[in-house]
C-alpha cells in the first residue's frame, strides 16, 4: 500500500512540472504576432525648417521576437588606396535595422538603428571625397499610424539639419 502511496505522489510531483511547462508553451504559441510595415523617410530640412529633400524606404516586422528587419540601399564608392591604382570600395547610402519589435499600451516599441551617409567633393579635385555620415541607435516608442521624428541632428554642412521619421502601419 506504502508502494503504490508513494509511486502515486512521485507521478504527481513529476507530472506537474511537465504539464506547467506544456502551459507555459501553448501561451507562448497562442500569442500570435502582429505584422506592421514600417514607412522610414530620410529628410534633408532647411534652418527655415522647410524639407528640401527627402527620400522613402519601406519594410515590415512582426511583434513578439520575431526576426529583425533591414534597409541597405546606395553606392560602393571607388578610392584609390595606392599609386598602382589599387582600389577599395566604400559602402555609401542608408542603412537602417529593426530589432526587438512589441506592442505596448497601442504603440509600437523597438530598436532602431539607422546610418546615413554620402560623399561631397573635396576642395581640391585631386583628393578623394569627404564622406558625411550620421548615426543613430536607440529604443523608439511610436503610435501606430502616425508619422513621428525619431532621430534628428544638425547637418554639418549648413545650418538645417537631417532627421528620420518613422510610420508604423499595422497590416490585417
Amino acid at each position: 500500500m506504502r508502494r503504490i502511496i508513494v509511486y502515486c505522489l512521485a507521478l504527481i510531483l513529476f507530472a506537474a512540472p511537465c504539464g506547467m511547462f506544456a502551459q507555459q508553451d501553448g501561451k507562448q504559441t497562442n500569442a500570435s504576432a502582429h505584422f506592421y510595415e514600417l514607412s522610414y523617410s530620410v529628410q534633408e530640412v532647411s534652418e527655415s525648417g522647410k524639407v528640401v529633400n527627402s527620400r522613402a524606404y519601406t519594410t515590415s516586422i512582426a511583434t513578439g521576437g520575431g526576426p529583425s528587419a533591414q534597409i541597405r540601399t546606395g553606392d560602393k564608392v571607388p578610392l584609390k588606396t595606392d599609386d598602382k591604382g589599387n582600389l577599395q570600395y566604400l559602402d555609401v547610402g542608408v542603412n537602417i535595422d529593426c530589432f526587438h519589435a512589441e506592442e505596448v499600451n497601442g504603440k509600437l516599441a523597438m530598436q532602431v538603428t539607422a546610418e546615413v551617409s554620402s560623399t561631397t567633393k573635396a576642395p581640391d579635385p585631386t583628393a578623394p571625397p569627404v564622406i558625411r555620415q550620421n548615426r543613430w541607435s536607440a529604443n523608439v516608442l511610436v503610435p501606430i499610424g502616425k508619422p513621428t521624428t525619431v532621430f534628428s541632428s544638425d547637418d554639418l554642412q549648413d545650418k538645417g539639419k537631417i532627421q528620420v521619421q518613422l510610420t508604423a502601419t499595422r497590416m490585417e
